[in-house]
């Protein structure tokens, strides 16, 4: 077995490990199928997923992206990872859907404004 197929295979497993224990704690533990913000909050995540899932495994098949950009841009969409859980998590049932979905977009439009240039300097 070569090194990138392995690497790629234990980064796919620990990827999907992280997305089954996500939703569990959204199903099974917070029971967020039956609140209002359940759309907003499961639409968002798929975007997380989708981010994480493209920065990690797509740079391991092929090096797209020089490593000098690709660790900080895997560490800023860590911590935004990590911040749409927190808020999913924290705010799913205390706040109004139309504020929901305003921190959500504020938070992902941070992201887009430090990840965005990376990726275009990293891909030169």
């Amino acid at each position: 077995m070569s090194k990138k197929r392995l690497t790629a295979g234990l980064a796919m497993f620990a990827t999907c490990l992280y997305i089954v224990i996500i939703m569990y704690v959204f199903m099974m533990v917070l029971r967020i199928q039956n609140m209002e913000n359940f759309e907003t909050a499961i639409g968002f995540e798929i975007v997380g997923f989708a981010l994480l899932a493209y920065f990690i495994l797509g740079n391991i098949g092929s090096n797209r992206i020089k490593t000098g950009y690709f660790v900080p841009l895997l560490m800023v969409t860590v911590i935004y990872t990590i911040l749409l859980d927190t808020i999913n998590i924290a705010f799913v049932a205390k706040i109004s859907n139309v504020m929901f979905v305003l921190i959500h977009f504020v938070v992902l439009l941070v992201y887009c404004i430090v990840s965005i240039p990376m990726y275009i300097l990293g891909k030169r």
